[in-house]
């Protein structure tokens, strides 16, 4: 049987939590794959692919993921790959895991700065969605929206608790 606390079902804080962590591990391994790519950015995206995955293509040059990611790589520049990289560690350190920390902790601020850092990114998202009509895409969407929805309803709990200590 669930336990009852005063500003809802237990499990769903327990959820909530959950959710963060889950978060701020992300977050680690976003600023370690930026970093990784950080490292690499100087050289050219479809020779470092061609360096890493060469045995594999003497193995079996008709693979399946080879012949998907390699066109991918040829349009790739030195710049993207930066960008990319740059954007992997700031959002894993800003979003990922300083926000989630401070939610955590229950900082007001860091509640509304979280749901209005994912309102932008959805708002972004599903304009993406629009151009590419990838269903991926969209899942993903509908994951933000419902973690967006647990820092909302966290968010008035936190309220709450903050207020009746007051």
């Amino acid at each position: 049987m669930e336990t009852q606390t005063q500003n809802g079902p237990d499990w769903f804080s327990k959820i909530f939590r959950l959710a963060m962590g889950w978060k701020i591990i992300y977050g680690i391994g976003k600023i370690i794959l930026g970093l990784a790519i950080l490292k690499w950015a100087t050289i050219d995206p479809s020779s470092l692919f061609y360096k890493l995955m060469g045995h594999e293509i003497i193995e079996d040059p008709d693979d399946i993921l080879i012949r998907l990611v390699e066109p991918l790589l040829t349009h790739l520049s030195v710049g993207t790959t930066t960008f990319a990289a740059s954007y992997l560690i700031f959002w894993g350190l800003v979003d990922d895991i300083f926000l989630s920390i401070n939610i955590l902790r229950d900082r007001l601020w860091a509640f509304s700065a979280a749901l209005a850092l994912f309102g932008l990114f959805i708002s972004y998202e599903i304009y993406r969605f629009f151009h590419t009509h990838s269903f991926f895409l969209l899942f993903i969407v509908a994951i933000d929206i419902g973690i967006v929805w647990l820092i909302a309803v966290e968010y008035r709990k936190a309220k709450n608790r903050i207020h009746e200590t007051k």
